[in-house]
């Protein structure tokens, strides 16, 4: 609490005692309730006290309150006249979510705390991460969980390379906003090669973060059952279709989250289980497979034709489908239209790459 606040506070119990007192004194000879030396020498200093002690977490709340209030009316009118840069003074570290190309500035004394995402930080002079103790170079990917410190002298500049970044900061900083559209996701970042695939699935509706959203996790492989479900949402969420098939597989168990979507692509002829009729959803996708169930979409669900071949003989791979006996054809096909540039069969393929072939087959055929 302030030096002027904590006067008026006192100077309000002062009054409102002294107050007492008269009335105390007004009353008729031997009347007195208290003594009026006990009210000037303990009563009232410890009634101050007391009074002081309570009040003070009322008004600091109120105060606290009142600073973030302005804040956000400070944010408010930044967005409504489309303000590019903003910025300003936190006394503690306040956590935000920055985009893709944003640039936060940082003066001396700031710090900041990297929760999620990649920031490359740049700087004349010095900038301590206060977690491990030593100086950062310019030129400085940042690590999350990390705080970092700006040192006297020194200005620091960080430039977001993810698709968003939470972000923690205090101390005096200004943020550029790059206004770019991107996606929540604090685990792709501007130098994997899939980045705008990921982008446009997430656009069509394609695939969602996992956890809270914000990561898309673009190694975790898929399993047969997630690749069902990627799938309808490029048919475009037919729920009817979902619903009212009757396909059935013996693996596939009643109420299982996938259950649905895996009947609804054996339904259109999309998903086929294996040679024993099961249909073994949770099984890890391969880059053959990931294209065949494309090419059976297509054709069973689009009506495309899909006649576009290409010679496979000199592909690296080609000797595991000719040996195993299926699949050649729709990696033809997919390399013909370029979906694909190479076979790599029986690889794993990340969400990354998935969502790289699929945004790749729904750009041309959607």
């Amino acid at each position: 609490m302030s030096k002027r606040t904590k006067t008026v506070v006192i100077g309000a119990l002062c009054a409102a005692l002294l107050a007492g007192t008269v009335i105390a004194a007004g009353l008729g000879e031997g009347d007195s309730l208290i003594s009026l030396s006990y009210l000037e020498q303990f009563f009232i200093s410890k009634a101050v006290e007391d009074g002081y002690e309570k009040v003070t977490p009322a008004l600091d709340e109120v105060y606290q309150e009142s600073v973030q209030a302005l804040d956000r009316l400070a944010e408010e009118y930044l967005a409504a006249v489309g303000a590019g840069d903003s910025g300003g003074h936190s006394d503690r570290y306040q956590r935000n979510v920055y985009a893709v190309y944003d640039e936060l500035t940082l003066e001396s004394g700031s710090g900041i705390l990297v929760e999620a995402g990649t920031l490359r930080l740049t700087h004349e002079g010095t900038v301590v991460d206060v977690t491990t103790g030593q100086t950062v170079q310019s030129n400085t990917v940042l690590i999350p969980g990390h705080r970092y410190l700006v040192a006297e002298d020194t200005t620091a500049l960080l430039l977001v390379e993810s698709d968003a970044a939470r972000v923690a900061v205090e101390g005096d900083y200004l943020v550029a906003r790059s206004g770019q559209e991107a996606t929540p996701f604090t685990d792709i970042t501007i130098d994997q090669w899939y980045r705008d695939a990921v982008n446009r699935a997430y656009a069509m509706g394609l695939f969602a973060g996992t956890g809270d959203g914000s990561v898309f996790a673009p190694e975790v492989k898929l399993d047969r059952a997630m690749m069902m479900t990627v799938l309808f949402h490029l048919a475009g969420d037919p729920d009817e279709e979902r619903f009212s098939a009757t396909v059935t597989f013996p693996d596939v168990a009643e109420g299982e989250w996938y259950e649905s979507y895996v009947r609804w692509a054996g339904q259109q002829g999309i998903g086929a289980g294996y040679g024993d009729g099961a249909f073994r959803p949770l099984n890890t996708m391969t880059r053959r497979e990931v294209v065949q169930f494309l090419y059976n979409f297509g054709k069973s669900y689009l009506k495309a034709e899909l006649t576009e071949r290409t010679d496979l003989s000199d592909y690296d791979g080609i000797e595991i489908l000719r040996t195993e006996g299926w699949g050649e054809d729709a990696m033809s096909w997919a390399v013909a239209t370029q979906i694909i540039s190479e076979l790599r069969p029986n690889d794993y393929p990340g969400r990354g790459e998935v969502a790289a072939i699929v945004a790749a087959f729904a750009e041309k055929y959607l």
